[in-house]
């Protein structure tokens, strides 16, 4: 059921995306009157289809994309009088309007979906330290236990998603200046020197290369709810339940009952639990299921318990849509840092995602909530834009890097350099999709 539900997901976010990046190149192919004969999500056999207008729609059955087929004289003899609605003959300047229009679709998508986000609110956890990690940069600037990060460089970071985001953002600027607060002071200015690259090697974690760790709600290890047919039924556990020992390890909390689960896949675990005030034993082995070891449970949340750790940020539709503009121009800034890392080496290939990862991605967004979902989508969007921007031969910008030559010499770029090159870029895709496979093999296994 949940890979059902993962691949829907998946199914879901690769619609939207490539929908929308291609119907960035239609709308801009049909406002410049270029005819415009098939529009394909999709590749491979046919599953649906149906014709409006001069223009073929179709859904096909491989889902990893899309096209749209103009008329071009480059694929198919075109008769003299439609020739003026061929993409071939069209000037230049209208070719590149085209083919940036895809990205560009891109990205406006995820401002549209960041606008409603921030309109809807976003639940965070406010960013409090819990143990430090010495020596480190954030013991060395004066940060201590309890402290609770409001501000960098003077933006507000109410969430620990906001104070990582603000983080990434600002790296370009060193030191950083943090505004704290704890229970026992008022709001002091202390100063990050920051020392090493974080973006050669993100995976790493603000906290662990700041080095801290933040407060997080300790939940004690009391049950829930129990999925029927899951190990923890089979095991006989039930709602109420409290685990006090799991393989001779004491639970003090839900945390540490996660851990354990997490690191024992198909493995025994002897569980002691209260019940009623009686100590029962039994034993649980979780099953991997979307490559994390799961045991079927859920933890019990007192009423009201979270507000203290809970903040909603939420915003008026203008300043939403402010926000969503920053935080996609940002979040491209970031991209093409590392991106131009892992061209020059500084950064692990180890980032590259391939359609496993996302999937995975995409049902656990989902299975948080909405909002998540939403956020998921407008950062996939933006992947999706700038990976067609890149100047490699069957992407975006690959044909517009040949416009540039054209731009540049004053005349079309030879059939034969372009199917050279074509080669090439066909060699560095699949050589990416390796990649990206392999890394998403060696996380799931």
């Amino acid at each position: 059921m949940a890979f059902i539900s993962t691949l829907g997901f998946f199914l879901i976010t690769i619609g939207i995306l490539v929908t929308a990046h291609e119907l960035g190149h239609f709308l801009v192919a049909k406002k410049l009157n270029v005819k415009v004969l098939r529009f394909s999500i999709g590749f491979g056999k046919i599953l649906k289809s149906f014709k409006y207008g001069e223009t073929q729609y179709t859904l096909c059955v491989l889902p990893l994309g899309g096209f749209v087929k103009m008329l071009d004289e480059n694929e198919a003899p075109v008769e003299a009088s439609e020739k003026h609605r061929a993409f071939n003959q069209q000037s230049v300047y209208k070719r590149i309007m085209i083919v940036t229009a895809g990205p560009i679709a891109n990205f406006l998508l995820a401002i549209i979906l960041y606008t409603v986000v921030f309109v809807i609110g976003v639940n965070g956890v406010k960013p409090v330290v819990d143990t430090l990690e010495g020596p480190s940069i954030a013991q060395q600037s004066g940060i201590k236990t309890g402290d609770q990060l409001m501000s960098i460089n003077g933006i507000l970071t109410p969430t620990i998603s906001e104070f990582s985001i603000n983080f990434i953002q600002s790296l370009d600027e060193n030191p950083l200046y943090v505004n704290v607060i704890s229970s026992t002071s008022n709001i002091k200015k202390l100063k990050l020197n920051l020392s090493g690259d974080f973006l050669s090697n993100p995976e790493q974690g603000i906290e662990h290369y700041l080095g801290f760790k933040f407060a997080m709600p300790k939940l004690e290890a009391i049950i829930d709810q129990v999925v029927s047919n899951s190990p923890a039924s089979i095991a006989g556990l039930q709602t109420n339940d409290k685990i006090l020992n799991a393989s001779q390890t004491r639970i003090n909390s839900w945390h540490d009952f996660v851990n354990v689960i997490q690191n024992s896949p198909n493995k025994e675990i002897n569980l002691q639990v209260k019940r009623n005030g009686n100590t029962l034993n039994t034993i649980l082995t979780p099953k991997i299921e979307n490559g994390l070891a799961k045991a079927g449970i859920s933890v019990l949340v007192p009423a009201g318990y979270l507000d203290k750790w809970l903040v909603l940020v939420k915003k008026d539709i203008f300043s939403a849509f402010i926000a969503a503009n920053d935080k996609v121009y940002q979040l491209i800034l970031l991209n093409l840092k590392i991106i131009k890392k892992m061209i020059t080496g500084d950064a692990s290939l180890n980032q590259i995602s391939g359609p496993i990862s996302i999937a995975n991605y995409a049902g656990k967004s989902a299975q948080v909530g909405f909002v998540s979902f939403l956020s998921f989508l407008a950062f996939m969007s933006i992947g999706l834009g700038l990976l067609n921007l890149l100047p490699i031969p069957l992407l975006d910008g690959g044909h517009l890097f040949f416009y540039l030559i054209e731009l540049i010499k004053g005349s079309a770029v030879s059939q034969s350099f372009q199917q050279v090159l074509t080669k090439f870029g066909l060699l560095v895709i699949m050589s990416l999709t390796v990649v990206a496979l392999y890394n998403d093999l060696s996380r799931l296994l």
